[in-house]
C-alpha cells in the first residue's frame, strides 16, 4: 500500500524568467500533518497550486491521493478540501446560502460539524459574507473545506487575520481531524508557533528548493549550528553540506545536519580545530535554512544564552 497521500518526482515552475519551483521531490504521509515553510516568494504558494491542479508544472510528475492533479475525477475533487490564501467568498450570499449551495456538491457533508463550527466561531449563519470580519470570512472558508470530510485538506496561511483565541480553536480543529484517523493535513503558514504546536512533520521551501523534509524531532536532533574554534593552522573551513557558514577571527560557525557526530569529529581533526553545538528551535532551523544563498560573512557567533555542548 502507497504510504504518500501526496508525492512529487523533479517538479519544476517558472514565471517567465522566475523559477518558483526547482525539481521538486515532497512526499507527505498519510494521517500526517505536514507543515510547509517558506519565506515570501520562496514557492509555497505556487507548490500548493500544481497540487490541487490549479497550475500546470513545466515538468516532473504529481500525485495527489493515487492521482495527477490535472486529471482530477469528481471523486477525487471530494476527497480534497483546499483554503488558499486569498480565497474570496461571494460577499452578497448569507453564511448559511453559502453553506447550503456547497453542501450540494459533497456526499458526505457534514451538517452537524458546520453547526457546530458556526457556534463555536461565533459567526451568524443569518450575516452576508461581506458583514463578518477578515478572519470572520477566513473560518467560514475553513468551515467549508472541513465539512466535506476530505481525506486531504490543504491549507493556505488559513489563520492569518485571526486573533490568538481564534487560532487556538482553530488548530484545535485540525488535531481533532487528524485523532479522527485516515486524514491529512498539509499547512503551510508563516505562524512558526503554530506549526512547531501541531506539526509532526516539516517541510522549508527556499528559492524553490526544497531543503529539508522530516519529522520536525528529526530535524531538531540533528541539525545543528556548530562553532569550530582554537585552529592550530587558521584556515578558511570549507563544508559543501552546510546550510550556512559564517567567519570570525580564529573560528567558523556552521550550520549544518550531522546524522552522526562522528561526522563533527573528522571536520574537527581534519582542520585541527575543537568545536560545540547548540541546538535550534524550529523558528532557528526557519531562519537558518531559508537565508539566500551562503554567504561569505563575519557576524557573531553563538548566544551565549543558548546552552551548547563541546567537544
Amino acid at each position: 500500500m502507497n504510504d504518500w497521500m501526496i508525492e512529487t518526482r523533479q517538479v519544476s515552475r517558472a514565471f517567465d524568467k522566475t523559477q518558483a519551483v526547482r525539481d521538486l521531490n515532497l512526499r507527505v504521509r498519510k494521517g500526517s500533518l505536514f507543515g510547509l515553510l517558506g519565506r515570501n516568494g520562496a514557492g509555497k504558494t505556487t507548490t500548493i497550486k500544481m497540487l490541487v491542479g490549479l497550475t500546470r508544472p513545466d515538468s516532473g510528475e504529481i500525485r495527489v491521493n493515487g492521482a495527477d492533479p490535472l486529471g482530477f475525477t469528481i471523486a477525487d475533487k471530494r476527497k480534497i478540501g483546499y483554503h488558499s490564501e486569498k480565497q474570496i467568498l461571494p460577499p452578497y450570499m448569507r453564511v448559511k446560502n453559502l453553506v447550503r449551495f456547497c453542501s450540494q456538491f459533497y456526499p458526505d457533508w457534514d451538517h452537524a460539524l458546520v453547526n457546530r463550527l458556526l457556534e463555536r466561531f461565533r459567526i451568524d449563519p443569518a450575516k452576508r459574507i461581506s458583514a463578518l470580519s477578515q478572519g470572520g470570512q477566513r473560518q467560514t472558508g475553513f468551515i467549508l473545506a472541513l465539512a466535506q470530510r476530505p481525506d486531504l485538506l490543504i491549507l493556505d496561511e488559513p489563520a492569518a487575520n485571526l486573533d490568538a483565541v481564534a487560532r487556538r480553536e482553530f488548530l484545535d480543529e485540525l488535531l481533532e481531524l487528524i485523532r479522527q484517523g485516515g486524514k491529512t493535513v498539509l499547512i503551510s503558514s508563516h505562524i512558526l508557533s503554530d506549526i512547531e504546536r501541531i506539526a509532526d512533520e516539516i517541510g522549508i521551501i527556499a528559492n524553490g528548493t526544497l531543503k529539508v523534509s522530516d519529522s520536525l524531532d528529526r530535524l531538531k536532533e540533528t541539525i545543528l549550528k556548530v562553532r569550530f574554534f582554537n585552529f592550530e593552522h587558521p584556515a578558511k573551513m570549507e563544508i559543501p553540506a552546510s546550510y550556512r557558514m559564517t567567519y570570525g577571527e580564529n573560528e567558523t560557525l556552521a550550520t549544518l545536519r550531522a546524522e552522526d557526530r562522528a561526522v563533527l569529529d573528522r571536520l574537527a581533526s581534519a582542520y585541527h580545530c575543537e568545536y560545540e553545538t547548540q541546538s535550534l528551535s524550529l523558528e532557528d532551523l526557519f531562519v537558518e535554512l531559508s537565508r539566500d544563498g551562503m554567504p561569505d560573512e563575519t557576524g557573531p557567533m553563538f548566544d551565549a544564552k543558548t546552552p551548547s555542548r563541546l567537544r
